[in-house]
């Protein structure tokens, strides 16, 4: 579209003197439309923000003009006309290469819900029934597929009897192929899955400066405003005086875990060595949130609490994303069987992206999957101050999902709303000081911060009550959380130490 943009606007200024020249313009303007209203369309719908990629066609649809009016008035030569158009394609070109970086950030949800267009199917076949059928189809229509999950447990659930299809050409309507297969019981789109954090401001780590004194001698606390309004050193004093009944487990499904990290290498365990390096930081900084090593002299303190004798949790990673924040609905699915088969507890998600409502059969069967072998499962809301119920896998039945909170208690202003979802609850997200890669730490913001105080809290309250389900333990964080002027749109604040003095009762 952009060369015959560029062949349109080269033939009208060639015969812009002559009677269809006006077609030439028309067919321009057309031209820069429709790829306008391309971009917007791929990446809005995705749930991203259009507002890069309407700059880029923007530049061009100005560019188009100015070539324009200064050819009307003949104040350039034919051939600096030629060197403007295509100077115009190479700039935006170089817009566009710069948006879609994966070492741009700012740039990761644009790239990675333009991804999300891919023909790329989940497809659930009919329990018993022999796969042949669906891999005579794939090698008909030159197709891709193979299986998405392997459960331990499989007879527990139908995950087993998903595979994921894929047509690289993308010349059949698949979903629709798909569904008229006899052994095909579902199909549903392998969404793409992606990262939202961002590094907040020095000023605005310690928007309040004061500080209630704490029991444990982590020296960076300081930059933990959290710790005073969630009542940390009342649930720290609490925690000294128990005994754990188990270590709980709890597994960060994220970009890795940088396991060697001073403030978490006592309390980290390995899954897989490939999992114990973060190229991100996203990993470790949740994973310091929820799990740092807590009154060892060093660094933050976290959810974990601290008993000289026995640790209450310790944390591990299953890799479900790229370097660059990017996975698919199959990845994270994948994950959570993993930490699910590996004995997790609590396996914590902070990651989604905009969902298809009905896309949410595998998302529900893997949440249920890890229920019934004991874990709880935490998600991030989403940071596009939307409706969580339109995220995945925020949205997934039996999911407890955690919108962020800032330091007045008021959410965040990128949180997503949680009104509409069955087990929500609310947690610090704004400013959040933890764990980075090679024993650094930094402070971001994001729900994707707030899941882990979450995570963290009921990996010790399972520690403490090995039995506790899902609906136990949100009941308790729900019951005992702190009401603010949004809790309808948030759910209540977590209370740790309410909600552990509630599991010793």
């Amino acid at each position: 579209m952009l060369l015959l943009t560029a062949l349109a606007l080269t033939l009208w200024f060639w015969r812009r003197n002559l009677r269809d020249a006006s077609l030439w313009m028309v067919l321009t303007y057309a031209g820069v439309a429709l790829i306008a209203w391309t971009d917007f369309s791929a990446v809005s719908v995705a749930g991203g923000s259009a507002f890069p990629k309407i700059l880029k066609d923007f530049i061009m649809l100005g560019m188009v003009g100015f070539v324009q009016a200064m050819a009307v008035k003949k104040q350039i030569s034919v051939w600096m006309a030629v060197v403007l158009i295509f100077g115009m394609f190479a700039a935006v070109h170089y817009l566009d290469e710069l948006i879609n970086t994966e070492d741009n950030p700012a740039s990761q949800q644009i790239t990675t819900q333009l991804s999300a267009i891919d023909d790329s199917y989940l497809v659930e076949l009919a329990e018993g029934a022999s796969e042949d059928e669906l891999l005579n189809f794939v090698i008909n229509q030159q197709l891709t597929a193979e299986r998405a999950f392997f459960p331990d447990a499989a007879s527990e659930t139908h995950l087993d009897n998903y595979y994921v299809v894929s047509n690289p050409t993308g010349d059949i309507n698949l979903q629709r192929e798909l569904d008229r297969l006899g052994t095909v019981v579902y199909t549903e789109p392998n969404e793409t899955i992606s990262l939202e954090p961002f590094i907040e401001a020095e000023e605005l780590v310690t928007a309040s400066g004061k500080r209630s004194s704490l029991s444990i001698n982590d020296p960076l606390t300081s930059e933990q405003w959290a710790m005073e309004v969630l009542d940390m050193d009342d649930y720290y004093r609490l925690l000294q005086e128990q005994t754990p009944k188990k270590k709980a487990k709890v597994v960060i499904l994220d970009t890795g875990v940088d396991g060697q990290h001073e403030d978490l290498d006592d309390n980290y365990f390995s899954i897989e060595s490939q999992y114990d390096d973060d190229p991100h930081g996203h990993g470790t900084h949740c994973a310091g949130v929820a799990a740092g090593v807590t009154n060892n002299g060093l660094g933050i303190g976290s959810l974990a609490g601290t008993n000289d004798e026995s640790p209450f949790v310790e944390v591990s990673s299953v890799k479900v994303l790229n370097a660059g924040g990017m996975g698919t609905q199959k990845t994270i699915i994948a994950g959570i069987i993993e930490a699910t088969d590996e004995g997790a507890d609590v396996i914590s998600l902070s990651l989604g992206g905009r969902s298809n409502p009905s896309s949410q059969r595998a998302y529900s069967a893997a949440v249920e999957y890890a229920h019934r072998n004991g874990a709880i499962v935490v998600a991030a809301a989403g940071n596009s101050n939307r409706d969580a119920i339109d995220y995945a896998p925020a949205n997934a039945k039996g999911m407890i999902t955690v919108a962020a909170v800032d330091q007045l208690l008021l959410r965040a202003p990128f949180s997503n709303r949680t009104d509409k979802i069955a087990m929500a609850i609310a947690a610090p997200g704004v400013g959040i000081y933890s764990t980075v890669p090679g024993n650094g730490y930094k402070s971001y913001s994001g729900t994707s911060m707030a899941c882990p105080f979450v995570a963290g809290l009921l990996g010790v309250m399972k520690s403490l009550d090995p039995s506790l389900d899902y609906k136990q333990a949100y009941r308790i964080i729900n019951r005992t959380g702190r009401e603010s002027s949004e809790t309808r749109i948030t759910g209540r604040i977590v209370q740790p130490a309410a909600a552990l003095a509630a599991v010793l009762r």
